[in-house]
C-alpha cells in the first residue's frame, strides 16, 4: 500500500507519466493516476457536515481543514496539522512529521475526541506509526481495559413465543401466533443481560478495526475485546441505534469510548470495498479541535490560578439572543466559543478561536462586535494559532459620536507549534494564555485576584 502525508491544505497532483512520480515535497504530493481516480470515486464519501474534505481541480486537490487519514484501496493518505520545523526523533533520524502528529494526539486528547486521557498517550509520542494506527491502538487497549473491570449490563426487552409463561402477555401476537398451540406464551419481558446497544457498538466497532489495523499488537487487543463481548450479537450499527443510547453512573466510564466509536461508525460510516484492502476514513475538524483543546486546557490550566474567573466553553448556560421578537422571545442566540466571567468585574471576556493564518474577515470582527455588545465585553478576542510574521492587534469600537467607547476587538495569536508532550512547553503556552485572560479582564499580570 502506498502511504503519503500531506498537511492541511497542502495538494495531491495527478501523475499521469509512465515513469514513476517524483518525491512528495512539504506541500505537494505525487500520485499515479490509479490511485488518484480511486481516491476522487471515494469523494461521495468524505463529505463532513455537508463540507468536502478535498477541494478538487482538473489535475490536482487541496485538502482543506481536516486531518486524520483517509485510505481506499492501494493507498492511505495522512493529513496532519502543518509545522514550521522539523522534529528529532531519538535515534537522530529526522522526522518530518512526528512532532505534528504527536501534537495532533494531544490536542485530540485534551480536546476529549478520543477515548484516552492527555497523560495515557504520552507511551506513544515517538511512535511513527500512522494517525489510524495509534488511534485504533488506543481505542483498542482502553477498551479492553475498561471490559476487564466488566462489561455493561442492563435490563434489555425481549418478545418471544415461550413455553413458560414469562412477564407481560402480548395478548394480539398471542391471538395471531398461538391460537392453536395453547401451550405457548407470546410474552415480553426485561433480562438483565450484557447484550446492550452499547456493547453491540463496541463490538461492530472492534470488527470494523480488526479489519483496517495492520499492527499485531492492536490486533490482539481487539480479539481480546471481542472474546469479551462474545455473548453480545453482532448487528449493523446504524445512526438511530447511537441515538438509543444513554448514559448513567453506571456506564459513564464508557461514554468516551461510545464517541470514538460514532466517529468511525456514525454518519459517514466507512464502506467496503473489493480486495483486501478497506476504504474508511478517520477525520477531525480543526476549527472544532483548536477550540475545544483551548477551552479544555485554559479550564484544566490556567482559570485554578485566576480562583475569581469562571470559564464557559460555548457559553453554556450563559447564551444570549441578539434579538427579540415582537412575542417576546430571543432570536439568533450567541454562542462564543469561550466565555470568562469575573465575580466582581462587570466586563466580560469573549475568546473567539479560528484555526486559520490570522487573515481577519469581516464577517468574523462583526461576530466579534456582536459578542462584545451583547455580553458587555471590555475586550474580545479572536485567538489564531502563531503563524510566522503575525502582529497582534486592537480594533477600537466607535459610538455614534464616531468616539472611541472603551470596548475593542483584539486579534491575538498562540504558540501551539512546540512539543507539548514537554512539561515546559505546555507551562509555558499556559502562561500565555493566562496572560491573555488576565489582559481581557483587566487583572494586573501574576496577581491572583
Amino acid at each position: 500500500m502506498k502511504k503519503i502525508t500531506i498537511p492541511e491544505h497542502g495538494q495531491i497532483k495527478l501523475w499521469r507519466r509512465k515513469i514513476s512520480p517524483p518525491e512528495a515535497t512539504e506541500r505537494i504530493a505525487y500520485l499515479e493516476e490509479r490511485l488518484y481516480r480511486r481516491l476522487e470515486k471515494y469523494e461521495q464519501h468524505l463529505m463532513r457536515n455537508g463540507q468536502p474534505v478535498f477541494t478538487w481541480y482538473s489535475d490536482y486537490l487541496k485538502a482543506n481543514q481536516w486531518v486524520g487519514v483517509v485510505q481506499v484501496p492501494g493507498l492511505q493518505v495522512e493529513i496532519l496539522p502543518k509545522v514550521d520545523t522539523l522534529s528529532q526523533t531519538e535515534n537522530g533520524d529526522d522526522d518530518q512529521w512526528g512532532e505534528s502528529r504527536r501534537n495532533l494526539l494531544y490536542m485530540l486528547a485534551v480536546a476529549g475526541d478520543v477515548p484516552v486521557r492527555s497523560r495515557d498517550i504520552s507511551r506513544l509520542a515517538t511512535r511513527r506509526a500512522p494517525l489510524n494506527e495509534t488511534l485504533s491502538a488506543l481505542f483498542a487497549n482502553s477498551l479492553k481495559d475498561e471490559l476487564l473491570r466488566g462489561c455493561e449490563r442492563s435490563y434489555v426487552r425481549h418478545e418471544q413465543n415461550l413455553r413458560v409463561f414469562k412477564g407481560h402477555l402480548l395478548v394480539g401476537q398471542q391471538l395471531l401466533k398461538n391460537s392453536a398451540h395453547r401451550e405457548r406464551f407470546y410474552c415480553r419481558f426485561d433480562q438483565f443481560s450484557e447484550d446492550t446497544l452499547m456493547n453491540r457498538i463496541f463490538k461492530a466497532a472492534c470488527r470494523f478495526l480488526l479489519d483496517v489495523t495492520r499492527l499485531p499488537g492492536t490486533q490482539d487487543a481487539l480479539r481480546h475485546c471481542l472474546l469479551l463481548l462474545d455473548e453480545v450479537k453482532s448487528v449493523e450499527v446504524t445512526d438511530s441505534l447511537f441515538a438509543k443510547v444513554s448514559f448513567n453512573r453506571q456506564n459513564e466510564r464508557f461514554e468516551n469510548l461510545f464517541h470514538f466509536c460514532r466517529l468511525i461508525l456514525g454518519n459517514h460510516a466507512p464502506t467496503v470495498s473489493s480486495g483486501k484492502d478497506r476504504s474508511f476514513s478517520l477525520l477531525f475538524d480543526m476549527n472544532k479541535v483548536f477550540e475545544r483543546f483551548i477551552a479544555a486546557f485554559m479550564h484544566d490550566r490556567v482559570m485554578p490560578n485566576i480562583p475569581d474567573c469562571k470559564l464557559y466553553p460555548q457559553a453554556i448556560r450563559n447564551r444570549r439572543p441578539l434579538f427579540q421578537n415582537d412575542d417576546n422571545r430571543g432570536e439568533l442566540l450567541l454562542e462564543p466559543d469561550i466565555l470568562i466571567c469575573h465575580k466582581q468585574n462587570p466586563d466580560n471576556l469573549i475568546i473567539d478561536t479560528k484555526w486559520k493564518s490570522g487573515k481577519v474577515s469581516s464577517g468574523d470582527l462583526y461576530q466579534l462586535y456582536a459578542y462584545t455588545q451583547r455580553y458587555c465585553c471590555g475586550q474580545s478576542v479572536l485567538l489564531y494559532p502563531l503563524v510566522p510574521g503575525a502582529k497582534q492587534r486592537d480594533l477600537h469600537v466607535l459610538d455614534e459620536n464616531n468616539l472611541q467607547c472603551g470596548r475593542r476587538v483584539s486579534i491575538r495569536f498562540v504558540n501551539v507549534n512546540r512539543d507539548l508532550y514537554k512539561v515546559i512547553e505546555r507551562k509555558l503556552l499556559a502562561s500565555e494564555l493566562e496572560m491573555l485572560v488576565r489582559e481581557g479582564i483587566g487583572l494586573a499580570a501574576g496577581v491572583i485576584a
